[in-house]
């Protein structure tokens, strides 16, 4: 059914029960059977993709009616926990193969490639230049990975300048995955190349592989997740596009939108964490790496658990 002709067939349903809540009908007996009514109408209009202001409008009129009914406000749980304890892990499971794919293109990239380098080390050169290898090398050597920091004010700095990295690169993986998917896809591919030729590059010297990884194993838990969300989020909005079935493209992208902004909130609020942890924690001197290892460990381990097992049972 067409929403014209939806919208001819309930208005009367509509008007009766407008007239009861703005008070110009007196004669309330009749609420219950019309809000149960009107409630398979909000039904009926969300299944068959009708327009998001018909929609918002029968949303209003049934939270209308149900105070009327029953004296107090639907529940609404705090918006913003709910996003990030419910609805982000269960979209993120319901995605689970998008998030496979950018797993792919992140980590997979990120082990061929570091295999490769570990290996044959000259294949680092096809990579990154001698000159940037060199720094790499000079930066994580013992005592040189606080370089840069200068008490509190160089932390600041510095988190300053990871929020707008991060951030940057988690913008421009959500924007590249709306053209159809393949520049995310290649972003991630790139940057889990760079991962792959430093992390083995580096992993070779015995004088930095403790340096380089303690570094980055407790922040990357987020920066990477973060990085993954914002590109797999991207790339859903770019199918809805490509493909938007029944609806409209305008309509599929409104709709598939509003499914995914819990992934795109949670997605940016990891990567600036992640910027956190990065300027305060993994450039720390004075933190053993013992102890940044433990810290990482358990960092990836209550990632991995949350989007396992958050939310379940409670949608």
């Amino acid at each position: 059914m067409k929403q014209i002709q939806f919208e001819a067939d309930n208005a009367a349903l509509w008007n009766e029960i407008g007239a009861i809540l703005d008070g110009s009908e007196h004669d309330v007996r009749a609420l219950p059977a019309l809000y149960r009514r009107l409630c398979q109408c909000l039904a009926l209009c969300s299944q068959r993709g009708y327009s998001p202001a018909l929609t918002d409008h029968l949303q209003k009129m049934v939270g209308a009616c149900h105070r009327r009914l029953y004296g107090t406000a639907v529940e609404r749980p705090t918006t913003l926990l709910r996003w990030i304890l419910v609805d982000f892990p269960c979209r993120v499971r319901a995605e689970w193969r998008l998030l496979l794919i950018t797993c792919l293109a992140f980590f997979g990239v990120a082990l061929a490639v570091g295999l490769l380098v570990w290996y044959k080390p000259q294949w680092a050169y096809s990579f990154a230049s001698a000159q940037q290898l060199d720094q790499f090398r000079e930066m994580y050597q013992p005592g040189r990975v606080h370089v840069g920091r200068g008490g509190s004010q160089g932390d600041l700095m510095m988190f300053g300048f990871y929020i707008w990295n991060n951030v940057s690169i988690g913008f421009r993986s959500f924007a590249g995955g709306i053209f159809g998917g393949i520049p995310a896809l290649i972003s991630l591919g790139l940057n889990g190349m760079h991962l792959g030729v430093i992390g083995a590059w580096l992993s070779r010297d015995p004088a930095t592989v403790h340096q380089f990884w303690s570094f980055v194993i407790t922040h990357s838990s987020l920066e990477i997740t973060g990085l993954l969300l914002c590109s797999m989020a991207g790339i859903r909005l770019g199918l809805a596009l490509i493909h938007p079935g029944r609806l409209t493209r305008a309509h599929a992208l409104h709709t598939t939108s509003q499914a995914m902004f819990p992934v795109i909130v949670g997605g940016s609020l990891m990567t600036m964490f992640a910027a956190f942890f990065e300027a305060f924690w993994s450039g720390s001197g004075a933190i053993p790496i013992q102890v940044k290892y433990a810290v990482g460990a358990t960092a990836w381990a209550l990632v991995i658990g949350f989007f396992l097992f958050a939310g379940r049972g409670k949608q």
